[in-house]
Order: structure tokens, then C-alpha cells, then sequence
């Protein structure tokens, strides 16, 4: 499917339905064998490009431009996804039990903007459907990389799901808490959580990326901490993003995180400011506001080694990773 063809035809069909049922048929359409065989089709135009290939939490990819976590919860699309040019993919967020997730409507898009707004609450299947979905694409002979994003109320939870899942992942990558499932009391305590569960992963911590919370980065204190702590476990990356909560009417549960360009510069400077404390000692994976090829170069700029992105997928169609790859590879030095 090209890029103006999804653009012209198939995101208006889209975009004129509710936000929620778009993305069922979404989801539908890449889990059906319709969807397979045009991505069977688009694989040799999604050939890895030369020149992209690196490593990240110790695993070698071949573009620097995945999938974020969130499109595909429960693994179920993977066959579909990994032949549309995304260097890895991430799957999830993974809990340790079936969720239904919050009352629709539950996501909500800002087209001037090529923004979303979401408050899904964690709905899936839950640990043991990823984990069947995980062993058949590795005996399908799934070759794109696959990280897995799991979750968990308590540091028990997220350390039992964590080491349930990695045998049959590629990676972990830890989600200490999700933004939009109310809390009260004292803010949460993202160190504390993560000094907690550390000791109780079954993983070579290489293979474990921290997500860090989208408002730890509004303390300086508290994300130097969080970082330095992610170092000393000797964790093979971040994931450092830009997203934000705020009130929202229009969705069922009164707020919503915002998603897409426009928390492109916020992202971009809380990456900054990730590599300036890492100094190099680890990782950084950079999300949000991923559009382009040059969003791309200022995201690697700014101190990410990778990116991944969901937003910009559901505006600018199936063909986005691949063209972004492409425009990469124009960049990098032969040889």
C-alpha cells in the first residue's frame, strides 16, 4: 500500500469513524490473512536498508525506527508488522492477568496537529496470550526483534510478568507505572519501584530497558536519580519520551495522555537532558513526535541511539518506516 494511497483513500475511511472503532478495524485488518499477503508483497520493498544496523539493550537491529508499544498489545499482529520496515518492534504493554482496560470512548485524535490523545488503561489479554503469540512467531521464523513492555501494580507483578515473557522476547522493556490509571495519595515513587523490582528479574539485565515516566522528567532530581539507579543495574537501555496527562472531556475517563507532534520538543529536550546525565553510560531510545526522517536526525542528535513511534503510523500510513529507512540510508557513509 503506498503512501498516498493511504493518505488519499483508506486514512479519510478511517478518520470518519470514531477513533476507537478505527483502530479495531485496524488491528483486524493486520491479523487477517488479506493484510498477510500484502505485506508479503511489500517485503522486498521493506528489505532491510545498509548501513542502519546497530545494537541496542544487546540486541542488533536493522533500522534504528521501531514500533512503540501500544499498536500491537497483545502480539497479535506481529507477522503483519514485521514486514513492513520497522527495524524492531514493541509489544504491550503486557500485564500479568486479562484487562478490559477503561470505558470508551478512550482515544481521541487531533488531526491538525497529527496529535492522539489516549486513556486506554491497559486492556489486553494478558501475559499468557503474549506468550503463546511470542512462541508462534518464533516458530514462523519471525526475524524483526521484539521487545516486550510489561506492567504490573505491585514490583511482584511486574517482576513475575517481566520474567515470564523474556525467555520468548528479545527484550524487556519495564513500564513502572501506566499514566492513565488513577492513583492517589503521595506521588509515585518510580525509584523506589524500580530499586524493588531489580532484584527480583530472573534477566540479564542488559536485555531490560526502563521506560521512564513521562513526569519524572519534569524533576530534575528525580530523573538523575532514576537514570543513575537504571546504570547501576546495569540496564541495556532508556526509553525516554515527552508525553503528557492533562483533562480531557471528550474521553469517558475526564483526561488523557497526549501523543505525536505535538510533543515533539518536549520529547526532544527531555532526551537531551536523559543524555546529559547517561553521559554515554547507557542507551537512550527516544519517542515522540516521530514523523520523519528528520525528526529522526534531531531525535539521534539530541542523544537517542533509536527511536520508536506509534502516532505518526496512524496518520502517515504503513509505508512510514520504510520510507523513513530509506531516507536514512541516503544519509549513511558507504561501506
Amino acid at each position: 500500500m503506498s503512501a498516498g494511497l493511504y493518505a488519499g483513500l483508506l486514512r479519510p475511511a478511517l478518520f470518519a469513524l470514531p477513533a476507537d472503532t478505527s483502530a479495531r478495524l485496524g488491528e483486524a485488518a493486520l491479523r487477517a490473512w488479506p493484510a498477510w499477503a500484502l505485506a508479503d508483497r511489500l517485503q522486498r520493498l521493506s528489505a532491510p536498508q545498509p548501513g542502519l544496523a546497530m545494537r541496542f539493550a544487546g540486541v542488533e537491529i536493522a533500522s534504528p525506527v521501531g514500533l512503540a508499544a501500544g499498536f500491537d498489545k497483545n502480539a497479535d499482529m506481529l507477522p503483519a508488522l514485521s514486514r513492513l520496515g520497522f527495524g524492531f518492534l514493541c509489544v504491550g504493554t503486557i500485564m500479568p492477568k486479562p484487562r478490559v482496560g477503561n470505558p470508551r470512548p478512550r482515544l481521541l485524535r487531533l488531526p491538525q496537529q497529527e496529535g492522539l490523545r489516549d486513556s486506554m488503561g491497559l486492556p489486553g489479554k494478558g501475559c499468557a496470550h503474549v506468550v503463546d503469540r511470542l512462541r508462534a512467531y518464533r516458530r514462523g521464523g519471525g526475524r524483526v526483534p521484539v521487545f516486550a513492555n510489561v506492567g504490573g501494580f505491585t514490583a511482584d507483578e511486574l517482576a513475575e510478568t517481566a520474567n515470564r515473557v523474556a525467555p520468548h522476547a528479545d527484550a524487556i522493556e519495564l513500564s513502572l507505572i501506566c499514566p492513565n490509571i488513577r492513583r492517589d495519595g503521595a506521588p509515585f515513587d518510580a525509584l523506589g519501584r524500580l530499586k524493588a523490582v531489580l532484584p527480583r528479574l530472573d534477566i540479564d539485565p542488559g536485555r531490560v530497558v526502563l521506560r521512564v515516566p513521562n513526569d519524572v522528567a519534569d524533576e530534575p532530581d528525580r530523573f538523575a536519580a532514576l537514570i543513575e539507579a537504571a546504570v547501576a543495574g546495569g540496564l541495556g537501555g532508556l526509553k525516554v519520551g515527552g508525553g503528557s496527562t492533562t483533562p480531557e472531556p471528550r474521553l469517558a475517563s475526564g483526561a488523557g495522555t497526549l501523543h505525536g507532534a505535538p510533543i515533539r520538543r518536549r520529547a526532544l529536550h527531555n532526551v537531551a537532558l536523559a543524555g546529559h546525565v547517561a553521559r554515554g553510560r547507557i542507551p537512550i531510545k527516544g519517542n515522540g513526535g516521530i514523523g520523519s526522517a528528520a525528526d529522526v536526525r534531531r531525535m539521534l542528535a539530541a542523544g537517542a541511539v533509536c527511536v520508536d513511534l506509534y502516532t505518526a503510523f496512524v496518520y502517515r500510513g504503513w509505508t512510514l518506516a520504510r520510507d523513513i529507512a530509506r531516507e536514512l540510508a541516503a544519509d549513511a557513509p558507504p561501506g
